[in-house]
């Protein structure tokens, strides 16, 4: 049966959130379509049914988008990295100020003041910071991303949103280990040791950190391995390995330094960053610049103010503005963290910045009683926690910052704190990650 005898042609009237195509069938029916573009038609089969809607695939383009471009990368239909790359990059600008816009309107917010994207010049090549997968396969190791929603590893021969560097060094892995004899590990047979490889370049030197995240230790030939990475590439100053089955950031797992030092140097305009292999540290040093300017802008510090970092990391945003506050306090619920914005402070000679480990919803009940001009927000994707929110509003701070990756968490504190008593004055979006459908955002408010 010819696959066109159970197509439809359909036309998408709307994007998604995260950027599907909307068409209605001609029954009413709504289906969400991958990589299909507002206003272009298409035959498509429907994949997948629920009750209220469905889900596409395109079968041909029957007319484009004059919006629509050949994504650069080989891998766009099968990596799950890059959900916007067929999109003229002013477009998803537009698009994901729309998102904001949108969800607004549905959180009885319209009248908020959304800026225009704060783009970037080149939008390739900018992430800093990459997590590689490993699997083996029949001529030797792979290495890769997921496909979207999938454990099925994409074996990269291209990517054009890391560092070409980190690219190359991927590449110098899989040769090494393959040469070395140095196996991926296999979750059926038991078989090999090498799970994945976190990949960090400083943009301030261009020094790489590489740590490789394994079922099993030690790293078989390491000295050799060693050696066949730095004859390379010579930028690659710190190696490490972790034996582990938590392979995220939040991982206690003791990490064995075998090359360099334990962290490297970056900075974000005049503040250098001492980053240890599972701190974080934003993964697009251009943007970052630009988004901590717009905190510094909202904030408009006259050297009088006490500050709140809360949510801080290392310490970046706060160590950012000390130099212009009176005094600075962080909070960040990671121990290690809290060492690495100690050590940062010290390092920039910030006298005046103070950080404290803790959940952020705790630390702040204990500074109820003194005063705080303005307070930095910004927490993990699924936003600020309600009894933090509830303290917030009974301290009355008179001016909040708050930076999100998340837009929907973001208008749900939103609500939350304009319900409270805060005015949301604007919100200006920063497009840290083109060609994904992810935006991070400042937001001003300040109290009525």
């Amino acid at each position: 049966m010819d696959i066109t005898e159970n197509a439809h042609l359909v036309t998408a009237v709307d994007l998604t959130h995260d950027g599907l195509g909307v068409c209605k069938l001609d029954d009413g029916y709504t289906v969400f379509v991958a990589g299909l573009l507002k206003g272009e038609r298409a035959e498509i089969i429907v994949t997948e049914r629920k009750k209220n809607y469905g889900f596409g695939q395109v079968v041909s383009l029957v007319e484009r988008s004059p919006y629509r471009v050949t994504p650069k990368c080989v891998h766009y239909e099968t990596c799950g990295g890059c959900g916007l790359m067929h999109m003229d990059y002013d477009v998803q600008l537009s698009f994901k100020k729309y998102r904001i816009e949108t969800t607004l309107k549905r959180a009885g917010l319209d009248n908020v003041i959304v800026q225009d994207m704060v783009e970037m010049a080149n939008p390739y090549h900018y992430r800093n910071k990459i997590e590689i997968k490993f699997r083996q396969g029949p001529k030797g190791i792979e290495a890769g991303f997921f496909r979207a929603k999938s454990h099925d590893l994409v074996n990269l021969t291209e990517c054009h949103i890391m560092p070409k560097r980190l690219f190359d060094l991927i590449i110098l892995i899989k040769n090494v280990a393959n040469e070395l004899g140095i196996r991926a590990f296999d979750e059926n047979s038991g078989e090999g040791c090498l799970r994945s490889a976190v990949l960090r370049e400083s943009g301030k030197n261009k020094s790489i950190s590489l740590l490789l995240q394994m079922e099993s230790g030690p790293l078989p030939k390491q000295a050799l391995f060693v050696q066949k990475i730095i004859a390379k590439i010579p930028e690659v100053v710190s190696i490490a390995v972790t034996v582990t089955k938590d392979e995220s950031s939040m991982s206690q797992d003791q990490i064995e330094i075998i090359q360099g030092p334990d962290t490297i140097l970056d900075a974000i305009g005049p503040v250098d960053f001492e980053i240890g292999y599972r701190s974080f540290f934003q993964t697009n040093i251009v943007q970052t610049e630009q988004l901590y300017r717009k905190v510094a802008e909202y904030a408009a510090l006259t050297g009088k103010e006490k500050i709140i970092d809360a949510y801080c990391g290392i310490g970046t945003i706060g160590l950012y503005l000390a130099p212009k506050a009176f005094k600075v306090f962080g909070i960040e619920l990671v121990k290690s963290a809290i060492q690495d914005a100690r050590k940062n402070a010290g390092r920039n000679d910030n006298k005046n910045a103070f950080f404290e480990v803790g959940e952020a919803e705790e630390v702040i009940k204990k500074w109820q009683k003194f005063k705080f001009d303005v307070l930095i927000v910004d927490p993990p994707r699924k936003g600020c926690d309600q009894r933090f929110l509830d303290s917030v509003l009974e301290m009355k701070i008179p001016k909040i910052v708050y930076v999100s990756c998340d837009p929907a968490t973001l208008i749900r504190d939103l609500q939350i704190l304009n319900a409270g008593g805060y005015d949301i004055k604007e919100i200006t979006p920063v497009d840290m990650f083109p060609q994904t459908i992810h935006v991070e955002t400042v937001t001003l408010l300040s109290l009525k």
